[in-house]
């Protein structure tokens, strides 16, 4: 076997008497065994290798046998393997270091991450090169093969471990945490808002997040190549979700780009699907480079909008879309192209992370504005209200006061009336009697204190009485008993606790005290009564007051009760203009009853 070559680092050789500390092995000699077809003849390559460059379509075995040069010193040395997959038994000295898996068992992929091991001290030799066997089993698809392999003292080769570490492995993990908390945050207020701009950076993260942690597992949830063809499916679903959220921000999403955007999508999902489980790695590389349309779709908009309307927002996505776009031409012709052979890691995951925090500052910018916006249109709102309430208050003021004043119209209107129908029809009867001569004086006398009771019961009316009949009978009783006491007539007064009235206006009273005047003047003139009992209670159902004059005088027939004379019609005119009920009857023995019914409502 030749034996392959090894390159020091930048101070010479690790092994007899480097200063660099560690050589970088790129050849080995490789035998290949296909699945289904014999083992081919033992080539020595240049590293990296890949599987997929001599055999696309079909997965097998692979050994790559490396020579490791003479050590000296006690120092302990390492190895370490950039990328090496996908099932991996490595030996030195024909003894078995470590196993990355078990060869063939499709459940592991060691290729995801870079691997540091340390060598034996008892394994190395100090005067001969050591055999270096690496055996690798490999799916079609999924990056099998080997890179070139760092060999050397491991106070050296650990931090170099280290770094590549950070970028594959350390600064990936931190991306796929931070998507997972923006699209909480973004899901969050899609859910309160329903906004398409929310839920859009939502399933960026979400479809981020898988893109990502697709190249972390080493252990997959799904076998092989159904996670291949879900990671491929995600990315695409992903790059085409970001050239739509850009059309979404900027407000340039035409009806023909949402249905190019499913069709496309349609399209790109269909393929990727084909080219994973027909293993045809070049139809998921032609999907790929098909997305370069709708990034160039996007940065010209991002541009164009940044030429119109300059903010620090589309400037920011600007410089990410570009970012993005030259890391994914990179990885295309570097990473993706199987003639390349390269086993370099993609940069376009950390150029997408970059691109959806400058998203993620779009959402912030678009939710501050809506918080402003909405802080406006409230304090706008409160103003309208205050002014509507400034408003409405002197309207009401205005209306009060023209109720006011129009209450006080009707109540100067209603005394001027009462005083003419009642006090100046008395006066007026006077002085007709006194004109024509020969009137008695009792009659004089007569029309003279019907006058001044008309007059006092006007007055009265106009006193505050709060709801309070019985007040209005107190005052009554105060008015008319001692002209009633004069004439000879006893008067019992028979008043319970009465409720509260609503209805007492002073219309209601001055009706009320002039249909019980009449009752008494009835009384006077016709019944020969000796005494005459006045009663107010209450009665139930329906709810109303009644008040009760009752003389022991001749009396009145029922029939005589119901002929409508000058007193009696006015009686029960009075009452039926206050929504009151008026019975005159006989009562038993004899003498005649005056009943009024008053509703308390």
């Amino acid at each position: 076997m030749a034996a392959p070559r090894a390159e020091a680092g930048n101070a010479g050789d690790a092994g007899g008497g480097a200063d660099a500390g560690f050589v970088q092995i790129d050849r080995a000699l490789v035998t290949l065994w296909p699945d289904g077809s014999p083992a081919e003849a033992p080539v020595e390559r240049a590293l990296p290798h890949r599987w997929d460059i001599d055999h696309p379509h079909s997965g097998g075995r692979a050994r790559y046998q490396l020579m490791l040069p003479p050590v000296r010193g006690a120092e302990p040395y390492a190895l370490f393997f950039p990328r090496i997959g996908n099932q991996v038994e490595v030996r030195v000295g024909g003894h078995l270091v470590t196993k990355l898996g078990e060869l063939g068992d499709e459940s592991t992929d060691m290729a995801k991450l870079p691997v540091l091991m340390t060598v034996p001290a008892a394994l190395l030799s100090h005067d001969a090169p050591t055999e270096l066997q690496v055996d690798a089993a490999v799916q079609p698809g999924r990056w099998g093969g080997l890179s070139a392999v760092i060999f050397g003292v491991q106070s050296v080769v650990v931090p170099m471990y280290r770094t590549n570490e950070l970028w594959r492995q350390s600064a990936p993990t931190a991306i796929t945490w931070a998507l997972v908390f923006m699209g909480l945050i973004a899901g969050g207020l899609w859910w309160q808002h329903r906004e398409g701009l929310y839920g859009i950076f939502a399933l960026i993260s979400l479809f981020g997040v898988t893109t990502i942690s697709g190249r972390l597992l080493i252990t997959p949830p799904l076998p092989w190549p159904a996670w291949g063809a879900v990671g491929g499916i995600a990315l695409c679903v992903l790059l085409l979700l970001m050239a739509r959220f850009v059309m979404v921000a900027i407000a340039e999403l035409r009806p023909w780009m949402r249905v190019a955007f499913w069709v496309y999508l349609g399209l790109c999902v269909c393929a990727v699907t084909a080219s994973f489980l027909w293993h045809q790695p070049l139809i998921y590389t032609l999907v790929l480079g098909s997305l370069l349309l709708p990034a160039m779709v996007m940065m010209y908009s991002i541009v164009r909008k940044m030429w119109m309307a300059p903010t620090w927002e589309s400037t920011l996505m600007c410089l990410a879309g570009v970012t993005a776009i030259v890391a994914g031409a990179r990885d295309f012709m570097v990473v993706r192209i199987p003639e390349s052979g390269s086993m370099s890691y993609a940069m376009l995951p950390l150029a997408v992370f970059f691109l959806v925090l400058a998203m993620g500052g779009t959402v912030v910018g678009h939710y501050v504005r809506q918080v402003a916006a909405y802080r406006e249109l409230n304090a706008s709102l409160a103003r309208r209200i205050a002014e509507r309430e400034a408003e409405l208050g002197e309207s009401h003021r205005l209306q009060q006061r023209q109720s006011e004043e129009q209450a006080a119209l009707q109540e100067r209107q209603r005394i001027m009336r009462d005083i003419h129908d009642g006090v100046g029809a008395h006066l007026v009867g006077l002085l007709s009697m006194m004109k024509k001569g020969g009137a008695a004086a009792e009659a004089l006398q007569e029309q003279a204190h019907a006058a001044l009771d008309e007059l006092r019961m006007a007055v009265d009316s106009l006193q505050p009485v709060n709801g309070d009949l019985a007040t209005v009978l107190a005052t009554l009783r105060y008015r008319l008993q001692p002209r009633l006491e004069a004439a000879g007539l006893r008067v019992e007064w028979e008043v319970a606790a009465l409720p509260e009235m609503r209805s007492l206006t002073p219309t209601t009273v001055l009706n009320v005290q002039r249909i019980l005047l009449e009752a008494f003047t009835n009384v006077l003139k016709h019944a020969a009564a000796t005494t005459v009992r006045v009663t107010a209670r209450r009665v139930e159902g329906p709810d109303r007051l009644e008040l009760r004059v009752q003389d022991d005088g001749a009396g009145i027939s029922a029939e005589q009760g119901r002929v409508s004379g000058h007193g009696l019609g006015n009686m029960r005119a009075r009452a039926q203009s206050i929504g009151a009920a008026l019975v005159v009857q006989h009562a038993q023995p004899h003498g005649t009853i005056v009943e009024l019914s008053l509703p308390m409502a």
